[in-house]
């Protein structure tokens, strides 16, 4: 027995310093997480302030595009709450319409009690057993009087308890119904917001699409725009070093030919095509699709970059590991945040137009040690668009 005791106390001391370095160990990790966050959000204002100052309307157009961002995330996270508030309404309505029938049931059976002991007489309990010669009667009917009273006793019981639960049930049916209602409220003044800011965003774009094609400067912004994506992946591949790499059971390398494309929708520009009269290449593809469709990850990975950046919109990227990343630009709303782990097809963003576009659809690129690798050699289209 002093043997197990001992082995017992050795394995806590074994358990407790591991855990304790895991607890650790996650800590930094987080920790580094936040310094990367910070580090990569100063490094992107860096790149706006040094590669082209920022028009007025690109401006405007940020801030249109990060408020449409928002908004559509709070309208997803009270549309939860509802499908929530609405699950819980049914649910105590079935309850208060299943306590309604009980009550009914025991009221029919506490009448028909009642109705039983009157036409037993209306004679005293005491009466009726003293007018009784037979002992064997006399004992019988005690033991029918005794049932009688149990039962009526019991029902009574039953009808008090069901009476307070449905009291219960229907208070908090009121009260649910009441959040229902709020939360329906906010819905409708976020779902006006998103609207108004939508339109005001449509001006904005158009005027920056005038900007553009008034003074012939396509060429050099789409340049700038490539720049500073290219510093920024180079930033973030060194900054990746020093962070743990996502583990996976299927390594990014193996899954060339296997992965599926984020979207469903047609491939209008193919990587290595040719851009602005040839003077640029595509180094990813562009998928058109619907605006708010839902966005895929292609694999495992962390994100370390979820952010607006001119040129590519509402843009987000993921570190799968071993060099390997994937990039999804023009965004209509982005669902993670920089350190989220994401599983192969967990929805991460939704379609849009973000960052100057004239048409919804989805920018994808896949890198390797920073350089641009074809999407199409390494994912098979994606059948079925989302619902």
């Amino acid at each position: 027995m002093q043997n197990l005791i001992i082995m017992f106390l050795t394995s806590l001391l074994i358990i407790a310093p591991a855990q304790a370095e895991q607890s650790a160990s996650q800590e930094e990790i987080e920790a580094k997480l936040k310094a990367l966050e910070e580090e990569i959000s100063s490094y992107k204002e860096m790149l706006d302030s040094t590669q082209g100052q920022k028009s007025e309307i690109e401006e405007t157009l940020e801030r249109n595009e990060k408020g449409i961002n928002k908004l559509i995330n709070e309208i997803d996270s009270i549309e939860k709450e509802l499908d929530a508030s609405r699950d819980k309404v049914t649910s105590l309505t079935g309850k208060q319409k299943e306590l309604l029938t009980v009550k009914s049931e025991q009221q029919y059976y506490i009448e028909q009690q009642i109705r039983a002991a009157y036409e037993i007489g209306n004679q005293e309990y005491l009466k009726v057993l003293l007018n009784q010669e037979d002992p064997n009667e006399i004992a019988r009917m005690l033991t029918y009087y005794d049932y009688f009273n149990q039962a009526r006793s019991r029902q009574i019981e039953s009808y008090n308890l069901t009476l307070l639960d449905l009291d219960r049930v229907t208070k908090a049916l009121a009260e649910e119904t009441i959040v229902l209602e709020s939360q329906r409220s906010a819905l409708d003044v976020q779902q006006t917001s998103l609207a108004n800011v939508q339109k005001e965003k449509r001006t904005t774009l158009k005027a920056l699409i005038n900007q553009i094609s008034t003074t012939g400067s396509e060429l050099s912004k789409l340049e700038q725009d490539r720049g500073r994506l290219e510093q920024l992946l180079d930033k973030l591949q060194k900054s990746l070093a020093n962070l743990e790499a996502p583990g996976s059971t299927q390594p990014f390398a193996g899954m060339r030919g296997k992965l599926v494309l984020p979207v469903a929708g047609r491939i209008s520009h193919s990587f290595g095509n040719q851009r602005n009269q040839g003077k640029l290449k595509w180094h990813g593809i562009f998928i058109d699709a619907a605006e708010g469709e839902s966005v895929y990850a292609v694999h495992y990975g962390r994100v370390v970059f979820s952010d607006w950046l001119r040129g590519f919109g509402l843009l987000m990227i993921i570190s799968h590991g071993e060099g390997y990343m994937s990039l999804y630009g023009h965004n209509q709303a982005l669902f993670r945040e920089t350190g989220d782990w994401v599983s192969a097809g967990e929805v991460i963003a939704a379609v849009g137009d973000s960052g100057g576009q004239d048409k919804a659809g989805l920018y994808f690129e896949i890198r390797i040690d920073g350089k641009p690798n074809n999407p199409q050699n390494w994912c098979v289209a994606r059948e079925q668009r989302a619902a």
